[in-house]
């Protein structure tokens, strides 16, 4: 199994040593997706916990209209349960880990302080959730761009001689549906931050030129 000791750098399993892990191995199955293939969909690993050890995978909700919302982005070290009504996809090519909710709670039972990892995991969990909720009822579209912008700059941004990159690897479409707007509006702020030399747009790339003005824009404050 190849990736196996990337686990060493998950937000829940760190807890342990690679040879604490090497026990639980014949638990893990190792999945490798292409770019764009389905990694899940609800029913598919209803007992299972995802790991993700490369790649980034969008967790989305589809509609019979086919909108999607997209809830997240997994980056390594994340994880994600299978007994969601999410669709996750490789937005890369990617790598993850299916681990057995009985296996889990056998680790759990074995590494105490697993427990730890877990509520740890569970905080970000609920913390994401309130933000998303929070800015979809609370914030206009501009506001929730350049929140979305200023986090990508700490959680993977790239510093340049002039400014910060963020690769997105989203479509402007993904792109719009990620902060719950239309591409249309999307395209629009953006073409609005160009113009103000906030952020200069690539395919799938953005350089963050001016994080200050961002934080302007967040906090309502005059350009």
């Amino acid at each position: 199994m190849r990736s196996f000791g990337l686990i060493t750098n998950n937000k829940l399993l760190g807890e342990l040593s690679l040879d604490q892990l090497k026990e639980f191995i014949p638990s893990f199955k190792e999945i490798y997706l292409k770019k764009k293939e389905i990694a899940f969909s609800p029913g598919i690993y209803p007992n299972d916990i995802f790991l993700v050890t490369k790649g980034r995978i969008k967790v989305f909700l589809t509609y019979p209209d086919g909108k999607e919302f997209i809830l997240t982005i997994l980056d390594p070290g994340d994880i994600f349960s299978g007994h969601t009504r999410a669709f996750g996809q490789a937005l890369e090519d990617s790598v993850m880990l299916l681990m057995p909710l009985d296996a889990f709670r056998k680790m759990l039972a074995r590494y105490p302080n697993l427990m730890y990892g877990l509520i740890r995991v569970l905080g970000d969990a609920l913390k994401h959730s309130l933000d998303v909720i929070e800015q979809l009822v609370f914030m206009e579209a501009k506001i929730r761009l350049a929140n979305l912008l200023y986090q990508w700059t700490f959680s993977r941004g790239i510093h340049q001689h002039d400014g910060i990159l963020v690769h997105t690897g989203l479509t402007r479409e993904e792109l719009a549906y990620l902060i719950g707007a239309t591409r249309q509006t999307l395209t629009t702020l953006l073409k609005e931050f160009e113009a103000q030399q906030i952020i200069t747009v690539y395919r799938r790339s953005i350089l963050i030129r001016d994080i200050d003005a961002l934080k302007k824009v967040i906090f309502q404050l005059s350009l």
